[in-house]
């Protein structure tokens, strides 16, 4: 009787486990199957909580974070975007094949302003109407016969950079001389560097600066 009555059993444990198979089968056809990996780290003194059955520690470990794609419209050079929740609208236009105009505004009315052109440039960013928020920065550069390359930089925070750069200053010994001075509102410094081209088409160049002062 002993050997019937574990075949008998053998025999309901392998149905069982057909139903089961049979059971998964058919809720797997139902619909697609997703998987959701996670982790969670903390202190040994989370666990020690959660023994307590204090478990805010603990679901605030397990809290999602969650970030969706940018969506973006773009029509004519106006584009819409929605990023990290905030919707933002952006102008871009070219004024000639040297100058290029772009105005950025989003849902809390931050808005910046860019002027960029061949030799100057223009950035402009403020808080609604509120004329105090307003803070620019400008630049300009060019250059000047028997002077040099020259470039103005200046904000609204009085803050000003005047740059005079001269590739060729001068030649001694068959050495090239180049000069640069650049005077800001922490005063003046300047750099000389000297450049020589060796047989082998190898150049040997040395600078030396001095540090930002009143001179």
């Amino acid at each position: 009787m002993a050997p019937r009555s574990a075949h008998r059993a053998r025999a309901c444990g392998l149905a069982l486990l057909a139903g089961c198979g049979v059971a998964l089968v058919h809720w797997g056809s139902l619909g697609p199957a997703y998987s959701v990996k996670g982790s969670w780290e903390g202190e040994p003194s989370t666990l020690t909580r959660v023994v307590k059955g204090d478990l805010s520690t603990l679901g605030a470990g397990l809290e999602p974070h969650v970030k969706f794609s940018a969506v973006t419209y773009n029509r004519d050079g106006l584009s819409l975007s929605v990023e990290d929740g905030r919707l933002n609208a952006n102008y871009n236009t070219a004024l000639d094949k040297d100058s290029q105009l772009n105005f950025r505004v989003n849902d809390e009315q931050a808005w910046k302003a860019s002027f960029l052109g061949h030799d100057a440039s223009l950035r402009v960013r403020g808080q609604g109407t509120d004329l105090g928020s307003v803070s620019w920065e400008a630049s300009q550069k060019g250059r000047v016969q028997n002077v040099g390359d020259v470039k103005v930089e200046f904000n609204s925070d009085k803050e000003y950079s005047f740059t005079v750069a001269r590739r060729l200053l001068a030649q001694l010994a068959g050495a090239d001389i180049d000069g640069e001075a650049r005077a800001t509102n922490g005063g003046v410094t300047s750099r000389l560097g000297v450049r020589r081209w060796l047989p082998g088409d190898a150049e040997v160049s040395y600078s030396v600066e001095n540090p930002v002062g009143v001179y």
